[in-house]
């Protein structure tokens, strides 16, 4: 890695939409070798079993990221957002995996995306263990490596210090940003990227030139 001295953190959590709709801003940062990008993972839902009102507002926000991001919900989720029941929604177990892909030698923005897909896309339980080994899998995680990290990994420490970290920062909701030089911290208003790659890109330059 080039060091500019510059690092992104970014807040998150899996089953956020806007996150899922942040998902080409952070995986176009993650590919550049210049900006160093640490992963903070929140923690929204803790097996929340959602009623249709709550799926309704989901899928009345989704209609907004995807027409601001250009992320695609796919027609899996859709339905089973509108008509499976129950729909329970938990972060906790893909936070763990996220971390524990880290830990593996694999890279936390490509299981990170992973997950969104077979949630947002394929309609599947994102918190499954076995949905998760199988996404371990085909990123070439050795199967007993995998279950043995995953089993060793405890989610709500980083999940704690991401909280408290926003808290300091005077940070709302996910997905924030904030961009670190020198030991200094300053907000960036990452939604207003969205489906702005090219503004996106000139950004991350500036940062690196500047850095």
């Amino acid at each position: 890695m080039v060091n500019t001295g510059v690092t992104v953190h970014y807040f998150y959590d899996p089953l956020c939409g806007w996150c899922f709709g942040a998902g080409p801003l952070i995986e176009h940062l993650a590919e550049r070798d210049d900006i160093e990008l640490i992963l903070h993972p929140g923690g929204l839902f803790d097996s929340r079993a959602l009623d249709k009102a709550s799926r309704q507002h989901f899928l009345d926000s989704d209609q907004r990221i995807h027409a601001l991001s250009g992320v695609t919900f796919g027609d899996a989720y859709q339905t089973k957002m509108r008509h499976a029941d129950p729909v329970v929604l938990d972060s906790m177990l893909p936070i763990r995996a996220i971390l524990a892909t880290a830990q593996c030698g694999f890279p936390a923005t490509d299981m990170l995306k992973r997950i969104q897909i077979a949630h947002y896309q394929q309609g599947k339980t994102a918190h499954s263990p076995a949905v998760l080994a199988e996404l371990a899998q085909a990123m070439g995680i050795e199967a007993d490596l995998w279950h043995a990290t995953f089993e060793a990994t405890n989610e709500q420490d980083a999940i704690s210090e991401s909280i408290r970290q926003m808290m300091q920062y005077q940070l709302q909701g996910y997905p924030s940003m904030m961009v670190e030089k020198q030991g200094i911290r300053q907000s960036v208003p990452v939604q207003s990227f969205f489906g702005k790659l090219d503004a996106w890109d000139d950004f991350l330059n500036r940062l690196s030139e500047n850095g």
